[in-house]
């Protein structure tokens, strides 16, 4: 076992999906622990709405991708203009599924998730994503409030 200087992170996956919770989560993510060489994948998983709770037509689903890709790319761009340390990745699916995957996918060391996010039932169930994610990522999680 070899000894560290430090508690620097050297991948760390952070869910978005638009919300303050989120929004919180990047901001820590992007913070100290990550250490000059450590790599930030903030991904957002791009779903359907309830219908019923969220009646919306696919331009405006669309549209609400769009507008966040782009506060993505900005906050990449504005901490990370190389393009190097900071990902964006946006894939469809469940959320807690695909922010499960993309942590195994880069072999993460840490998540990082918001306690709530905007969509249906997440209103509903406080945090059902990041408890999700807690329960099934196998490795190290940080749920910010």
């Amino acid at each position: 076992m070899h000894a560290t200087t430090g508690p620097s992170l050297r991948r760390t996956v952070v869910a978005f999906d638009g919300s303050d919770a989120s929004d919180r989560a990047v901001r820590f993510a992007l913070g100290p622990l990550r250490g000059p060489e450590g790599e930030v994948w903030i991904v957002h998983a791009k779903v359907a709405p309830l219908r019923v709770a969220e009646p919306r037509t696919e331009e405006q689903q669309a549209s609400e991708v769009d507008s966040i890709a782009e506060r993505l790319r900005e906050v990449q761009r504005s901490t990370d203009p190389e393009g190097n340390h900071v990902h964006v990745w946006i894939r469809e699916g469940p959320a807690a599924r695909v922010i499960v995957a993309a942590a195994a996918e880069v072999n993460a060391d840490l998540i990082v998730v918001g306690t709530r996010g905007l969509r249906g039932a997440s209103r509903l169930l406080l945090g059902s994503v990041s408890s999700e994610v807690v329960l099934r990522a196998g490795r190290p999680v940080t749920v910010v409030p």
